[in-house]
């Protein structure tokens, strides 16, 4: 593991690396897949500070980055004092679990306390940068713009003492807010980068809050009603995907940035509390899939097999032993898509094992 400072030439790579990083979080109340645009939209901002910025090198690739940007506390003297702010902090998935992001973090931390700042604010995962020393905000009095002071909101004193006295955080550089808020903006950017990026290929990512929109008019579609008949049990079990149903994983298939279809996984052992079906004795061994084609336009080029072939492969990293699905008979598509990635027929089912 080489740590280093990032030079302009790294700026395609940490592009993608900063999107397969996040490629698969999700959380209540996650909208869109927005941390590469917002690395975009942060490159030559004159809040970037380009001597915390640093990459990873490792197996002749970057597999980590950090960037740094200038913030402030608004004190309730009206007075400002000089903040920073990290974030996104990225690691390709292939090398998880290796120290990566904790090194940058460590080492940013040492360079940023030699630069003589005085603390770091950031909002995150509260479980990780807790184990890195980081505190709540709250502790040192702190708040967000809107007065609360959540788990996710974590300081770091770099200087003993830096924040006490408290107040709010502030003078966040604008990128983040137009990163969030920027709708044509993402899309065109999420367009040119999948297309740059992943040329032609189908992508399976998690069903965030904005897609709720698209599965209705999906789910309405004449093509699609006639194999799912209750769309408002759909929606309700999407909705509800963070509570009831969440052993289910919902996915989104898109090409080129464009979402053309739905499909998800589950394990029949939770499943089987929703319909009459399969007894499953034992959780984690036997799993069911569904899709569905949204946009007529993909409609017989094959896309139905290719969301399935990943979803398995999702699956084999999961260790899953059996895939079973039981689809409407007169769905033939369905059935050659289904046969097309090794299910056999049992009479009753669609069987695959893994």
């Amino acid at each position: 593991m080489r740590i280093r400072r990032e030079h302009p030439k790294d700026y395609n790579a940490i592009l993608g690396l900063t999107y397969e990083a996040f490629l698969t979080l999700d959380y209540p109340g996650r909208k869109r897949l927005d941390e590469h645009f917002l690395v975009s939209l942060l490159r030559g901002s004159e809040f970037i500070i380009p001597e915390l910025c640093f990459v990873v090198e490792w197996g002749g690739e970057i597999a980590g980055h950090i960037l740094y940007t200038k913030s402030e506390i608004l004190r309730a003297d009206g007075t400002k004092t000089r903040t920073i702010t990290f974030g996104p902090l990225s690691v390709l998935p292939a090398y998880h679990r290796q120290g990566i992001g904790a090194a940058l973090v460590g080492h940013s931390l040492e360079k940023a306390r030699e630069l003589g700042y005085g603390a770091v604010l950031i909002t995150g995962v509260p479980d990780y940068y807790l184990k890195l020393g980081f505190k709540r905000a709250r502790q040192y009095g702190l708040t967000l713009p809107d007065g609360t002071a959540p788990d996710a909101f974590m300081a770091y004193e770099l200087q003993p003492g830096y924040l006490s006295g408290g107040g709010v955080f502030s003078g966040l550089a604008p990128e983040y807010d137009r990163a969030e808020h920027d709708h044509s903006g993402f899309a065109a950017f999420h367009r040119w980068f999948m297309s740059e990026y992943y040329p032609g290929e189908l992508i399976l990512r998690p069903l965030y809050d904005n897609d709720i929109v698209l599965l209705e008019r999906w789910l309405a579609a004449g093509h699609v009603q006639p194999w799912y008949e209750h769309p408002g049990d759909w929606l309700r079990e999407l909705n509800n995907r963070r509570g009831e149903f969440s052993f289910i994983t919902h996915l989104i298939a898109e090409i080129e940035g464009i979402p053309i279809g739905f499909c998800q996984y589950y394990d029949l052992f939770y499943g089987q509390a929703h319909e009459q079906w399969l007894n499953i004795s034992t959780p984690g061994v036997m799993f069911s899939i569904d899709y569905l084609i949204g946009e007529p336009e993909h409609l017989h080029k094959g896309l139905g097999q290719k969301m399935m072939a990943r979803m398995l492969d999702m699956l084999r990293d999961k260790d899953v032993k059996t895939v079973v699905v039981r689809p409407d008979g007169a769905n033939a598509q369905s059935s050659r898509a289904l046969e097309a990635n090794g299910f056999v027929w049992n009479g009753t089912d669609y069987i695959l094992e893994l």
